[in-house]
């Protein structure tokens, strides 16, 4: 074992994970006592932008500072927490409902996912530990923000839209991993539907991919609805 090798839930990854969810609920509750839409105009869009160009961006920095494990065709920011960082940055700057309806699903079901058991090899301070936890703790942020701040509403027209686009968007994915394809170890991944990720995760206990999609849909349907569930609670109330 190296001396840096990441542990799943070892000191530094509960660390983190304290960090971040301490931070973007402490934040957004203090934010919603205080919310005003012109005060915090500024602030929502620099999100916003800070979203986007993360993810845009991305690709250049690995490919700079890693480049013994990144090429063009493994860094296409495509993966489904890049569309949910685009549609949560979309929102926040146009207020579209359509965006949140996608990013609220995506982004806190696998997100969280991803922060829970990240698909990196060292810990900190290697460049996949702090891009993969800044990049999603920046998402888990504005997402709570959005929801407990903003008060931005979830619907079940909102959960049916969030799934309409994942399975619109899934077979367009697949067809960019196929065209893109890529050298031993610099192919092209997005969604983890040509292989399984490298850390211990969910896709551990079912086929291999793609065929993981058949029994791994029914389970995201599964999450989507338990993160609608406080939204339809609340409509009862």
């Amino acid at each position: 074992m190296t001396t840096n090798e990441f542990i799943l839930f070892g000191s530094t990854h509960i660390l983190t994970l304290f960090l971040i969810f301490s931070i973007s609920i402490g934040f957004s509750i203090y934010a919603r006592g205080i919310y005003d839409e012109v005060k915090f105009s500024v602030f929502e869009k620099s999100l916003g932008y800070l979203l986007i160009l993360n993810e845009l961006l991305k690709p250049f920095y690995l490919n700079y500072f890693s480049p013994e494990d990144y090429n063009w065709t493994n860094t296409i920011p495509l993966h489904a927490c890049h569309f949910s960082s685009y549609a949560t940055g979309l929102f926040l700057l146009t207020r579209n409902q359509k965006f949140f309806d996608f990013a609220y699903f995506w982004g806190l079901g696998g997100g969280t996912m991803a922060l829970f058991t990240p698909d990196i090899e060292f810990t900190f301070p290697d460049i996949d530990f702090i891009t993969l936890f800044s990049g999603h703790g920046i998402l888990f942020f504005a997402l709570l923000f959005i929801a407990v701040a903003i008060k931005q509403n979830i619907t079940f027209d909102s959960y049916k839209n969030a799934i309409k686009f994942s399975l619109y968007i899934l077979p367009v994915v697949y067809l960019i991993n196929v065209i893109v394809g890529g050298e031993p170890g610099f192919e092209a991944n997005l969604w983890y539907l040509m292989k399984a990720p490298a850390g211990d995760s969910l896709m551990n206990f079912f086929p291999n991919p793609p065929l993981h999609v058949i029994p791994l849909f029914p389970i995201v349907m599964f999450v989507f609805y338990i993160l609608y569930l406080p939204y339809k609670l609340k409509e009862k109330t």
